[in-house]
């Protein structure tokens, strides 16, 4: 029997998308931060995520049930995933599931799912595009700026009461912004993410820049287990 996800990785991947929204050129005049996520949170709402608003065992594999028993309790071999049309790569465990799917606005989303985690503890790779003039991260604000506006105040932006969310540290390096936080969601296990935020500039031969978002997430009662494995994953991570 297919297993049910509620709306964890749908609330991250909100906040991850708004945040191409974060500074906007209007009339010559910077509109403040504040205003734009207020006005955007709808339109997020709308657009990527209402895209997956759904219960992603739509989108696990079939045979995740026949993962679930098969799967071994060692350290999955980590495979290096390159990306040659947004410069970067980092390593991927070789058997977790993996599920790509593109949205109709053009972006795009590979997760990768834990065989034996319920769905629970994965791996995401998300793009999407933005505006040519978005050339380095600091178009987007500070790496404190970015995880204030996009990270922390959930229910603001799912128009949900009670999700909440707490970072434990916001660190700009290798190029990207890395982020350690913990969320809760009303009748969801507490659950630990990681994410990296990067810009890929002129991706995909040059037809546009692409916001680049890496996420591995667990229940924080399964991260002590999970954190060695996150840690080589993310500390792979290198733009070229």
């Amino acid at each position: 029997m297919m297993v049910r996800i509620c709306v964890t990785v749908l609330v991250a991947i909100t906040s991850l998308t708004v945040v191409h929204a974060y500074s906007i050129l209007k009339k010559g005049m910077m509109i403040s931060r504040r205003n734009v996520f207020a006005s955007s949170a709808s339109v997020a709402a709308a657009g990527f995520s209402s895209s997956l608003l759904i219960d992603l065992s739509s989108i696990a594999p079939a045979n995740a049930a026949d993962d679930v028993a098969s799967s071994s309790p060692t350290t999955p071999t980590l495979n290096n995933y390159k990306d040659e049309a947004c410069k970067f790569s980092i390593d991927v465990p070789s058997d977790w599931i993996k599920n790509e799917n593109t949205l109709p606005d053009r972006r795009k989303i590979d997760i990768y799912f834990k065989p034996d985690s319920d769905q629970k503890t994965l791996m995401f790779i998300a793009y999407t595009p933005v505006r040519s003039d978005f050339t380095t991260l600091g178009s987007f604000g500070s790496v404190d700026e970015v995880g204030q506006s996009t990270i922390l105040p959930k229910s603001d932006l799912m128009g949900k009461d009670g999700v909440d969310a707490t970072m434990l540290s916001a660190v700009a390096k290798k190029q990207a912004y890395f982020f350690d936080y913990v969320q809760t969601v009303p009748s969801q296990p507490k659950t630990h993410f990681q994410t990296i935020f990067s810009l890929a500039v002129e991706a995909n031969g040059g037809k546009g820049n692409v916001l680049v978002t890496i996420t591995v997430q667990a229940p924080e009662a399964d991260y002590d287990s999970m954190k060695p494995l996150f840690t080589k994953i993310l500390d792979s991570y290198k733009t070229s």
